[in-house]
């Protein structure tokens, strides 16, 4: 066999192996996407029972850095990419609830020497979802968290409340509250996120793939057949 044939051979191999690569990433993102999502696109958590005697429960602050806002501006939105939804329900049927995203500093200033709760770890195994928090002692009563204007987004009232955020650069804080802001914290929880570029990845890889096993199958074709 030729060198010519040898080469050809090797990049047809190449060709062929990364095309089962890219066949099966893509229809598993594909896959994903259409069975694993809401009606909304979201990809969703279970329902978990948020619970506390303090006056609010916190997630841990989120750092997002989308390296540089402003060179993206020219082809897309960073909330292009990404959007949060938290849903909420207060167990005690009379009740509000209340759904806030805010700065870090914010929520520090606004809860300052307020007994509340914060969400150190969220574990989900074949026994449930298991949440761990961190007790943050204090001695005053919040105001109402209706009456804030702080929040980068919010919900809030009885039955089932739905907050949808678009991420930007920062440090956040959820936060989760009665809707009159008084203690004894009590709700049904989940937390979902849109990523609509899985669909459009996982379209490509089956396109790349689809391109990549002909051409893969014609260099093995010509590398192994023998001259006349």
């Amino acid at each position: 066999m030729s060198a010519g044939r040898i080469v050809l051979l090797v990049f047809g191999i190449i060709f062929l192996v990364a095309s089962v690569f890219l066949l099966v990433g893509g229809s598993g993102l594909s896959w994903a996407n259409a069975t694993l999502t809401d009606s909304e696109g979201f990809y969703t958590i279970d329902t978990t029972r948020l619970e506390s005697d303090s006056y609010a429960i916190t997630s841990e602050p989120a750092d997002i850095d989308w390296d540089s806002d402003q060179d993206m501006g020219w082809c897309c939105d960073p909330g292009d990419f990404l959007t949060v939804k938290v849903e909420a329900e207060n167990r005690a049927a009379s009740k509000g609830v209340f759904i806030g995203i805010g700065s870090e500093d914010d929520v520090a200033d606004y809860l300052d020497d307020v007994e509340y709760d914060e969400i150190t770890e969220w574990t989900s195994d074949s026994r449930g979802i298991d949440v761990d928090y961190r007790r943050h002692r204090g001695n005053s009563e919040p105001g109402d968290p209706t009456e804030q204007n702080f929040w980068e987004a919010s919900a809030y009232g009885t039955g089932t409340q739905t907050l949808r955020w678009e991420p930007e650069s920062g440090s956040w804080v959820l936060v989760i509250m009665n809707q009159d802001g008084s203690n004894d914290v009590d709700v049904d929880a989940a937390v979902g996120a849109r990523v609509p570029w899985v669909f459009w990845l996982g379209i490509g890889l089956l396109i790349a793939g689809a391109v990549a096993l002909p051409a893969g199958i014609v260099m093995v074709y010509f590398a192994a057949r023998r001259p006349r």
